[in-house]
């Protein structure tokens, strides 16, 4: 591979930086970046490498930040494209990389909001050299893109009538920002979103402030999520203009799971889906006893 840096060492020194990046993210992040990610957010983008994964935040989290991690990353890389460009003994067969067509996808309701991580993935491209050499173009029109010397695109888009906004395309990710306001949001995962990374086996990310009146959609996927990761969760009720003022809210979700639960159990019911152990597990882990359980079975 060469390197037009100039200097062999300069060379020799990108080369082992761009090697350790792969694997370590908060290297590549403060590297090629010029960003550190805070603990909750390495995490993130360390261990979300299910097809669907869930980012729900509180305020001034920094979505943005992880969202333009995950694309840069992806598309440096062609994570997930390894079959294409990998020979049998692991070795990379850097013209196939080349040629491997492989597009990313960010989207949101509407394109102020896509854009909003647009900006920042500009911002981020402006104030890193070292990433700047793996753009090859990022022009400012509308919808926009990100080229990668590569061959690899990042594109913007707004999700559209129906998800019609990412038909007919693959990606290796897609991510879909404040999506707890995106109204039929499971219909549109399950009859497009997720199609349109079916072929490539790519990643789905659904994020968005998790704070009262988020849509039944994007609850139900944090629920699936938190009860597959064991991890907890809190809506957040801050306002955003007073959110430094005011001391971080916990606040259970006791009563909002029972009333998903309710909706979940009657579809077991009528469906006649058998109760197994993961029903009860995924349940135990999300800290609801038998008798909650009950009382949702009941609707009371």
């Amino acid at each position: 591979m060469h390197v037009g840096t100039g200097k062999a060492g300069q060379a020799n020194a990108l080369l082992e930086n761009l090697a350790r990046g792969r694997a370590d993210h908060q290297f590549f992040s403060r590297t090629f970046l010029n960003r550190s990610l805070h603990d909750g957010q390495l995490e993130y983008v360390q261990n979300a490498l299910a097809t669907v994964n869930c980012l729900a935040t509180a305020n001034r989290y920094g979505k943005t930040t992880v969202l333009s991690h995950i694309h840069f990353h992806a598309n440096v890389y062609k994570t997930g494209a390894e079959p294409k460009y990998l020979d049998a003994d692991g070795n990379i067969d850097l013209n196939a990389f080349a040629r491997t067509k492989y597009h990313t996808i960010h989207t949101a309701d509407d394109l102020d909001t896509a854009l909003l991580v647009w900006e920042e993935a500009l911002k981020i491209k402006n104030e890193s050299p070292a990433l700047a050499g793996f753009i090859k173009d990022a022009p400012r029109s509308k919808p926009p893109h990100i080229d990668f010397v590569f061959g690899s695109k990042w594109k913007f888009r707004t999700l559209g009538h129906d998800a019609s906004g990412i038909d007919g395309n693959s990606f290796y990710v897609i991510s879909i920002d404040e999506a707890g306001w995106i109204g039929s949001l499971e219909p549109k995962m399950n009859n497009v979103v997720r199609v349109r990374v079916a072929d490539v086996r790519g990643i789905i990310h659904i994020v968005g402030t998790f704070k009262p009146g988020i849509s039944k959609d994007f609850y139900k996927f944090c629920v699936r999520a938190s009860a597959h990761t064991g991890k907890g969760l809190a809506l957040d009720h801050r306002m955003d203009e007073d959110a430094d003022e005011l001391a971080a809210e916990e606040a259970g979700l006791d009563t909002v799971i029972l009333h998903y639960l309710r909706a979940e159990v009657k579809t077991w019911i009528e469906t006649g889906r058998e109760m197994g152990e993961d029903v009860w597990e995924n349940l135990a882990t999300l800290g609801i006893t038998p008798d909650e359980f009950g009382d949702a079975v009941m609707a009371r």
